[in-house]
């Protein structure tokens, strides 16, 4: 058989098999998520005086998570995507320790408080396009956009500090690449599995209620560059045509360099640090059910 007819049977079985799909599918899921995160700065802008000054540890965050995606093949094989996600912390602690000498030596403050409160929210959007469509195969890179906050607190249910209510907002924003691949194990069971990559700038506000030599509500900020590294994998369970079930899980680490702390003091002016960097790592249970049209 000639290449050229090789070529036509495969463009053409390709594409009755790309139209054969449905058109819209979209995933309402919700489960359990938990993370780490971390954050530290040095004495100066040069990294030193000590090179570890002040530490924030949040441990153990978690709480249920709703999420919703949306994929649509609007125009042959492209895609547009579009998710939302959204878990409520409900347990978590948070630890706040400071240093006078480098590497963590000569502690001058360590105290353990609440974090049982705040939010997580990622909002994604992004074009895709379905590189390859077979019978039991297919695989979709996509790029866009991702915002991803985090909204932490500062709690003591111990009654030592009734009144301390401090937060740290952050935002993780930037382009991102993903693929997204469905693997046919059988007639009503598939594999799906994602893979993400964002490139992100990170940016933090921070509100110590109880300071009073800082300003409120934004006693200092934090600015730095970073990326975040997402991947996932769900077992779908075909009811009929046009419904689905599913379950999975996934893991995300998210990191800065280093970067900027700025303080704003009640008296007026700021004072600059290096901000050392930004740690984030979860994972994510979930179980749903995918409607497709």
């Amino acid at each position: 058989m000639r290449i050229s007819t090789i070529i036509c049977l495969y463009i053409f079985f390709g594409t009755a098999a790309l139209h054969a799909q449905q058109k819209i599918h979209l995933d309402i899921a919700t489960g359990y998520q938990r993370e780490d995160f971390k954050w530290s700065i040095a004495g100066n802008l040069q990294g030193q005086s000590p090179n570890i000054y002040s530490e924030l540890q949040w441990k153990k965050l978690g709480g249920q998570t709703i999420s919703a995606n949306l994929q649509w093949n609007f125009s042959g094989r492209l895609m547009l995507i579009g998710a939302y996600s959204r878990t409520s912390i409900r347990t978590g602690t948070v630890r706040d320790n400071d240093y006078n000498g480098d590497n963590r030596t000569n502690p001058a403050y360590d105290e353990l408080f609440d974090a049982d409160k705040g939010f997580t929210r990622d909002i994604v959007a992004g074009l895709g396009y379905r590189l390859i469509q077979t019978e039991n195969f297919s695989l979709t890179p996509y790029v866009g956009y991702n915002i991803s906050k985090q909204s932490l607190h500062l709690l003591d249910r111990s009654g030592q500090f009734p009144d301390l209510n401090s937060t740290y907002d952050t935002d993780w924003k930037g382009p991102f690449v993903k693929a997204i691949g469905v693997l046919k194990i059988s007639g009503k069971l598939s594999l799906n599995g994602n893979i993400q990559y964002t490139q992100a700038n990170y940016n933090a506000k921070a509100d110590w209620n109880l300071i009073s030599s800082f300003q409120h509500p934004v006693s200092y900020r934090h600015i730095a560059k970073g990326y975040g590294l997402e991947a996932g994998a769900s077992l779908n369970y075909h009811l009929t045509k046009n419904i689905a079930v599913n379950a999975g899980g996934g893991y995300y680490t998210w990191q800065t360099g280093e970067g900027i702390d700025e303080l704003f003091l009640s008296s007026g002016g700021s004072e600059k640090t290096q901000l050392n960097g930004a740690d984030r790592k979860g994972y994510r249970l979930s179980a749903g059910v995918v409607l497709s049209y």
